[in-house]
């Protein structure tokens, strides 16, 4: 039996601690624009979109574990967003400096880790990485 399509990545939903923090964040070093502020008996969401297409939300509960995220937790280690090269990844680290957004600079890593990267944290600690690898 063949495997049906997947056409891409639907979306992301993050649990944060802050949805206001979180959704500023995400919009003043990410790009994102907020398309909805919306809450449901438990929970709140800030669903926001990128010109990419992604659509990303960061979700606060009433209820739960309020530590910071810890990617050596069973579930979420990181998320990776791809740009088109190494300039496009040096482009990210003047943008990341001019913001003052703590990262590790353009990293070139070999091999099985996929090529240039940069990984930057949000303020819930979520490890994120920009990279020019992997293009399929």
């Amino acid at each position: 039996m063949t495997t049906p399509m997947i056409l891409g990545l639907g979306h992301l939903d993050f649990t944060v601690t802050d949805g206001d923090r979180a959704m500023r964040w995400w919009n003043e070093v990410m790009g994102f624009t907020l398309l909805s502020e919306w809450g449901h008996a438990g929970y709140h969401g800030w669903t926001m979109a990128h010109a990419c297409g992604l659509v990303v939300t960061a979700l606060t509960h009433d209820e739960g574990d309020r530590s910071a995220f810890d990617e050596r937790r069973v579930g979420l280690d990181h998320v990776a967003f791809r740009v088109s090269d190494l300039d496009a990844l040096k482009a990210w680290a003047s943008r990341l400096d001019s913001l003052g957004v703590n990262h590790s600079g353009v990293q070139d890593i070999e091999g099985d880790r996929g090529g240039p990267l940069i990984v930057l944290r949000d303020p819930d600690n979520i490890q994120i990485e920009l990279t020019a690898g992997w293009h399929l």
